[in-house]
């Protein structure tokens, strides 16, 4: 199996498996809607083939499927999630999968989002849906869960180009966080042994912190103090209601365990917090306050 094809290849996940398969021997079609961006070019720089268009042309991802072995799902994200954005994912992943499967793609890997089967309760048509759909299929799949993205710390809604660090998640409450190059490095591995992961659905996240953790590691990384200001789910319920309903998960029940030991064994090191701010996330939250003043 060595094609394959990236739905947002211009995104944080799909440029980190693109790179990575390129990297890697494999031939990439990267599916993106503007080829003349930078993120495109480069990518075409580095030998991917540019597809012009997104998962919901129909004709252009029934062409592209044909011409593939495999194909790397992530879904456009969404920022203010609602029900009517739920089901219209819902949708679109899953009528992706049955143009996979009449194409006769020979795997799909599907990057969903950490405890996506919790937010079933809540959120009846979601990416734990598409997950469904594609193991009860006739495609052969996996299904990764990355947890937070270390990189969404720089999103203007966390507001540390202001100095303040906006948590809406449960103050004492530890997440699982992890740098987006990770997922595309781990991408490729479930793509090289795709046999072995056929069926499986893995967590995937690093270090464990809680937001006055990351905190306390910005403000040592940055060597400046930032204002902690925590968003009352009051007010998360205001902007989303399926947001909120997700705080509250985790503040009830947290995320399920992640399996290290699986994790390690075909991946030994995943990049550290501080690893990350060091190299890649300080830098860009300095350029964030410079812009700012």
């Amino acid at each position: 199996m060595k094609k394959i094809l990236v739905a947002g290849a211009t995104g944080k996940q799909g440029s980190a498996t693109a790179y990575e398969l390129l990297q890697n021997g494999f031939e990439v079609f990267a599916l993106t809607r503007n080829p003349q961006s930078q993120e495109a070019i480069q990518l075409e720089k580095a030998g991917a083939q540019l597809v012009k268009g997104d998962l919901e042309d129909v004709e252009v991802l029934r062409k592209t499927l044909g011409k593939v072995d495999g194909l790397y799902l992530v879904l456009p994200g969404v920022w203010v999630s609602s029900v009517e954005t739920d089901e219209a994912e819902a949708a679109l992943g899953i009528q992706t999968l049955k143009l996979a499967e009449e194409q006769g793609v020979q795997f799909v890997l599907y990057s969903s989002v950490m405890a996506s089967d919790k937010q079933h309760t809540f959120r009846p048509k979601f990416k734990f849906t598409i997950e469904k759909y594609l193991l009860e299929s006739k495609l052969q799949g996996a299904v990764i869960r990355p947890a937070s993205f270390m990189e969404n710390l720089i999103l203007p809604s966390f507001g540390l180009g202001e100095g303040k660090f906006v948590n809406p998640l449960p103050e004492e409450t530890a997440i699982s966080w992890i740098a987006t190059k990770d997922i595309g490095t781990f991408a490729r591995i479930i793509l090289q042994n795709y046999k072995y992961f056929n069926g499986k659905t893995i967590d995937f996240g690093g270090e464990l912190f809680t937001p006055k953790q990351v905190l306390e590691l910005l403000e040592e990384k940055l060597n400046q103090p930032i204002e902690f200001i925590q968003v009352p789910v009051e007010i998360l319920y205001q902007q989303s209601e399926t947001f909120a309903q997700l705080v509250e998960m985790i503040a009830k029940e947290g995320y399920d365990p992640i399996n290290y030991d699986l994790i390690s064994s075909w991946m030994p090191k995943l990049t550290s917090f501080e690893e990350w701010l060091d190299t890649e996330g300080g830098s860009k939250i300095k350029e964030l306050q410079a812009a700012a003043n």
